[in-house]
């Protein structure tokens, strides 16, 4: 049986085993995953495979670049891949409305695999 790639999800989290749960959860529903630890290495990636990236998944707490400065800097590049933020520190009402509005969702902290799955899901739709 051939698997098809529902899709290319970039993982931005400081915590290695954050990051291996989500990357395990997320290629067990043909998603392709691609790590890294701060924003600053998600914009690199960003910018090598801006057309195969359907999709961010991002911590907001991290050291360089943090998951707010990534999508300010991602809106300030007209770069309209979707952004999923994560925290455990954070509320959505609590970030800059730029931001806010900016984001495809917003998980926090400790949520469910499932949760993650079906707002990546539903910002991969959106997307097509």
């Amino acid at each position: 049986m051939v698997n098809v790639s529902r899709g290319t999800v970039l993982v931005v989290d400081d915590d290695r085993a954050i990051r291996h749960v989500l990357r395990t959860a997320l290629e067990r529903h043909d998603y392709v995953v691609v790590e890294t630890a701060d924003g600053a290495e998600a914009l690199d990636v960003l910018e090598r495979e801006r057309h195969t990236v359907s999709a961010v998944v991002s911590d907001i707490g991290m050291p360089r670049l943090d998951g707010i400065g990534l999508v300010e800097t991602l809106e300030s590049r007209a770069d309209t891949v979707p952004v999923i933020l994560t925290s455990g520190r954070h509320t959505r009402s609590a970030l800059p409305a730029a931001v806010r509005e900016r984001i495809s969702g917003f998980i926090a902290k400790p949520y469910s695999l499932e949760s993650v799955i079906a707002a990546v899901t539903a910002a991969t739709r959106a997307r097509v």
